[in-house]
C-alpha cells in the first residue's frame, strides 16, 4: 500500500471549529472533525455527540411498516402459524432473532429457517421453500434480509395461501407488486427518505418492532407494556456493523446504544460470544471490536455450516448452551480463515498478473468455497482499491458469487448495465450478490470493465488519505485517545480519524506475523510510554525508512488488564521535517 495512497490534510473553516469548540467545550480535534463532517451547527454537533433514543423518529414513517405490522397483529389475534427466513449473514441471522424473539413473547406459533448455502443457495429459494412448507403450510411467511427480488417465489407462495411478508433493504432489480406488503425504504421506486434508506435489515426490524408495540400498547395488550425493546439493540448493533452501513443518523443511535448494551449483556448468547473474543468483561467496546471479534464469528456458521447455530445462541436462556455455540462458532471461524487465506493469495496472484491495469476485477474459479468469496472479494477490493466481483462454480452450469465496490460508486447501478450477462443479482452501492451461467463470465467481465471505466471517467474515486492532524509521537497518550470517543461509533460514513505521526522511530524491528507473513507489528515511544501498532497487508513493503512518517488510527487497547494505545499503520513513507514535507511530489506547508 505504501506509495499508494495521497495524503491530504483536513480541511475546515477555522473560524466555525473554533465556534463550536468554545461553544461545547469539546477539545480542538474534536471540534475540528465535526466542522468537517457537516456538523458547524452547534445544534447539530451536540445531536451527534449526543444520541438519544428518543431522538429515533417514529416508526410509521417508513412506508407500509404500519400496514404490515397489523397484519401481523391479526396473525397474532387469529393464531396463525407464522414461518420466518432469513438471510445467512450477520444481518439476517440477527434479525431473524429479534423477528422470532419478540414473535415468542407474544405466544405465536413460529418456526424459523436459514437457507443452507450449499445445498439451497441464497434468500427465498424454490429449495427453502420446499424445506419450509414440508413442516406444515404457514399462514404467515416473514423474510428478512432477502425476497425483494424473489418475485416468482413470493407469487408461489400466494398460490399456496400464505400471506408473504418482506423485510429487507435490498434494492429491486425491477418494479414491486404494490399488493405485496414490503418492508423496504429502498423498493418503492427509490429510497423512501434518505434516513430510511440506509437501514440494514436489523434496523428495519427493530423500527418495526417499535411499530408493532406501539400499535399493541394502544390496543392496551399487556405483553406489549413488559417487553423490553431497549434490550434488543445489542443485536440491532451486530447487524448494522457488519452490514457496513452509515453510522450516522438513527444507525449511530443504534450502535451507540446497542455497544452499551453489548458491554453489559443481558443475553445470554452476547455474553457467550463476546467472552469468545477475548474482550477483558467491562471493557468500552467498539464497533471495530464488533467488526473483527465478534461479527466473524457469527457469520462463519452460515459460510461453512448451519447458520441456524447462532439464532440459538441468541434466543436460548441457557448459559451452558449459549456457551457451548459461542464456542463452536469459533472453532467455524477459525477454518474459514484458513480457507479464506488460501484462496485470497491464490485470487491476489491472479489479479497481479492480469488485471495490473484495468478499473476492475472479475475472478472465476470453479474450486474456491463459495462461502468465503464474498469476504476475498473484499480484501482485494480494499488491497487494489477497485471494483471486485469474485465467482466460484454453483452449479454444473452456473456460476454464483459477490461483488464488492469502491466509495463512490454503485455497484448495483454497475450491475443493472450488465444485466443481460446476469441469471440473478441484487443488494446495495457497495456489496452484491452474482450469479450467471459460466458461460457468460468473460462477456460479463468485458461489460463489467467498460461500465466501471465509463463511471470512473465522471465519478472520482482517487485515493486520498485524509490526515486529521499532524502529531510527533510524544503528543500520543491515552489522554488523547479518549478525547475522541465522543465521536464514536467509527465505520462508514463516519470514519475514524487517521493521524500524521512524524519522526517515528522504532524501539525494535518491526515483527512479522500471518500465516502468509503479510502483516507486522511495531512499537514506538509515546507519552504514557510504548505505543504498539499493527500494519495489515503492509509487511511486503518492508524494510521501513527509519525515521519515517506514518498515518495511523488511535484507539486504546485493552488485554489481560493491561490499558495501552494501540496504533493501526494505514501507510508510512520517509520522514519530511514539519513545513517541508512533500505531497504528490510538491513542497507543502503544515501546520502542526
Amino acid at each position: 500500500m505504501c506509495g499508494q495512497l495521497r495524503w491530504k490534510d483536513l480541511q475546515v473553516n477555522g473560524d466555525d471549529a473554533e465556534k463550536l469548540q468554545k461553544f461545547l467545550r469539546v477539545p480542538r480535534i474534536s471540534a475540528k472533525l465535526l466542522t468537517a463532517r457537516g456538523h458547524s451547527d452547534p445544534r447539530s454537533a451536540r445531536s451527534f455527540l449526543d444520541p438519544h433514543l428518543r431522538n429515533l423518529e417514529d416508526p410509521f414513517k417508513v412506508r407500509l411498516l404500519k400496514e404490515t405490522a397489523e397484519r401481523l397483529i391479526e396473525a397474532l389475534e387469529r393464531k396463525e402459524t407464522i414461518a420466518v427466513v432469513g438471510d445467512y449473514d450477520v444481518d439476517g441471522i440477527t434479525s431473524t432473532a429479534l423477528m422470532v424473539g419478540v414473535l415468542r413473547h407474544f405466544g405465536a406459533a413460529v418456526r424459523y429457517y436459514i437457507p443452507r448455502r450449499f445445498d439451497e443457495g441464497y434468500g427465498l429459494s424454490q429449495n427453502v421453500l420446499d424445506r419450509i412448507f414440508s413442516d406444515g403450510r404457514p399462514d404467515l411467511l416473514i423474510a428478512l434480509d432477502c425476497a425483494t427480488n424473489s418475485f416468482e417465489q413470493l407469487q408461489w407462495i400466494r398460490d399456496q395461501g400464505t400471506t408473504p411478508i418482506v423485510i429487507d433493504h435490498h434494492r429491486p432489480t425491477r418494479p414491486i407488486d404494490a399488493n405485496l406488503l414490503l418492508v423496504n425504504p429502498n423498493g418503492h421506486g427509490g429510497a423512501d427518505g434518505a434516513q430510511h434508506g440506509i437501514f440494514c435489515t436489523g434496523g428495519l426490524v427493530f423500527k418495526f418492532i417499535y411499530g408493532l408495540l406501539k400499535l399493541l400498547r394502544k390496543k392496551k395488550i399487556e405483553l406489549a407494556s413488559s417487553y423490553d425493546l431497549k434490550a434488543q439493540l445489542d443485536l440491532v448493533a451486530l447487524a448494522t456493523v457488519a452490514d457496513v452501513v452509515p453510522l450516522i443518523g438513527e444507525n449511530r443511535i443504534f450502535v451507540k446504544h446497542g455497544l452499551r448494551e453489548l458491554e453489559n449483556p443481558r443475553r445470554a448468547g452476547t455474553r457467550a460470544i463476546i467472552a469468545q473474543g477475548q474482550i477483558d468483561p467491562g471493557s468500552p467496546l467498539s464497533a471495530t471490536d464488533l467488526s473483527y471479534r465478534i461479527c466473524p464469528r457469527i457469520n462463519a456458521s452460515g459460510r461453512i455450516a448451519d447458520a441456524t447455530l447462532p439464532i440459538e445462541m441468541f434466543l436460548t436462556d441457557d448459559r451452558e448452551r449459549a456457551e457451548a455455540i459461542a464456542t463452536q462458532l469459533t472453532e467455524m471461524n477459525v477454518e474459514r480463515q484458513r480457507i479464506e487465506s488460501e484462496i485470497t493469495e491464490e485470487a491476489s496472484r491472479m489479479v497481479e498478473s492480469n488485471y495490473a491495469t484495468s478499473n476492475s476485477i472479475v475472478l472465476f474459479n470453479d474450486r474456491w468455497h463459495t462461502g468465503v468469496i464474498g469476504i476475498v472479494a473484499g480484501k482485494l477490493m480494499q488491497r487494489y482499491r477497485k471494483p471486485c466481483v469474485v465467482l466460484s462454480k454453483e452449479e454444473e452450469h452456473m456460476a454464483k458469487g459477490s461483488g464488492r465496490c469502491v466509495s463512490g460508486l454503485n455497484l448495483v447501478d454497475l450491475l443493472s448495465k450488465c444485466s443481460q450477462h446476469l441469471g440473478s443479482w441484487g443488494g446495495h452501492p457497495l456489496a452484491a450478490g452474482i450469479g450467471m451461467p459460466i458461460s457468460n463470465v468473460s462477456r460479463f467481465r468485458e461489460a463489467f470493465e467498460v461500465h466501471v471505466s465509463d463511471a470512473l471517467k465522471i465519478v472520482d474515486v482517487a485515493n486520498d488519505l485524509e490526515i486529521a492532524e499532524w502529531l510527533d509521537p510524544a503528543d500520543i497518550s491515552q489522554s488523547l485517545v479518549r478525547q475522541l470517543r465522543n465521536l464514536e461509533p467509527f465505520g462508514h460514513g463516519n470514519p475514524p480519524p487517521t493521524f500524521g505521526i512524524r519522526n517515528v522511530r522504532f524501539l525494535i524491528p518491526p515483527r512479522i506475523f500471518g500465516s502468509r507473513s503479510q502483516h507486522f507489528n511495531f512499537t514506538f515511544r509515546g507519552r504514557d510510554g510504548p505505543v504498539w501498532g499493527v500494519a495489515w497487508g503492509l509487511a511486503k513493503d518492508l524494510p521501513l525508512p527509519q525515521p519515517c512518517d506514518i498515518a495511523a488510527r488511535l484507539s486504546i487497547s485493552s488485554r489481560d488488564g493491561c490499558r495501552r494505545v494501540r496504533a493501526e499503520m494505514v501507510d508510512f513513507r520517509s520522514h519530511e521535517p514539519a513545513g517541508n514535507k512533500k505531497e504528490d511530489g510538491q513542497s507543502v506547508e503544515v501546520s502542526p
